[in-house]
């Protein structure tokens, strides 16, 4: 079970899907106050009568985003979550999509940075952002999403830097497969697939012990950094081998 030291004010985007909502009802159940950040209204309305403050939001705007950050008195904790994963199917480059990915991954995340930033440094609170096991090796087809996520690997770690001197703690989760209605869409083998359960209490057990990464399942995550320092042809015959199953 998660220590609870103190009630935490934390606000989490997307918060109406996937890891998002099952950290948002785990927050709200250990008694910390829980700002859920998201565009379903069906969601956000059962979240709210769970006893989280609810903010429906476009995080694609980045005015409206600041605005409605702004208006929180206190963030300890920010957990950005939202995001989304398209497909390239070769020979077919569609750069619409890659570039519709790319925007939406790291144009929610920034936004959201910006925002509780001023928040998170007055409070000498963590920011927290969302990977992915994908950007440690190319894999085909998930040239755009392993792209932003290689990207929001970067970031986050940059931000462990220069967010130190400020007081803020920068935490980098990286989940292998999680049963979200993200992965359901895929049509590939996902080994060792974790359930929103377990990645909930994987990344609250990490931010609750201080860690600057927080990466699960350990039996997946591990062989994946192992295999990105091999010679190029291993990792790329490894990846062909998996999508043609």
């Amino acid at each position: 079970m998660t220590a609870t030291l103190k009630k935490q004010h934390i606000v989490i985007t997307g918060a109406t899907s996937g890891i998002g909502y099952q950290l948002a009802k785990d927050y709200l159940q250990e008694g910390h106050h829980v700002y859920a950040v998201g565009r379903d209204d069906k969601v956000l309305s059962e979240l709210e009568s769970l006893g989280a403050e609810t903010i429906e939001l476009d995080l694609m705007d980045r005015d409206k985003v600041i605005a409605a950050f702004d208006k929180i008195s206190e963030i300890d904790l920010a957990i950005c979550g939202a995001g989304m994963c398209e497909y390239l199917d070769m020979p077919n480059f569609d750069s619409s999509v890659f570039m519709k990915v790319l925007s939406v991954n790291m144009g929610t995340l920034s936004h959201a940075i910006e925002g509780v930033l001023p928040k998170l440094i007055a409070s000498k609170g963590r920011l927290v952002g969302i990977g992915s096991a994908s950007a440690y090796v190319p894999f085909a087809r998930a040239e755009a999403y392993g792209s932003s996520k290689a990207a929001i690997h970067y970031l986050m770690k940059t931000l462990q830097i220069s967010l130190a001197p400020h007081g803020v703690a920068v935490s980098l989760v990286v989940p292998g497969f999680v049963e979200t209605p993200m992965t359901k869409k895929n049509d590939f083998p996902m080994p060792f697939l974790q359930t929103p359960q377990q990645a909930s209490q994987a990344i609250r057990d990490g931010i609750a012990s201080g860690h600057e990464v927080i990466e699960f399942p350990k039996k997946l995550t591990l062989p994946l950094k192992v295999l990105g320092t091999l010679p190029d042809l291993v990792w790329q015959q490894v990846s062909e081998k998996i999508n043609k199953k």
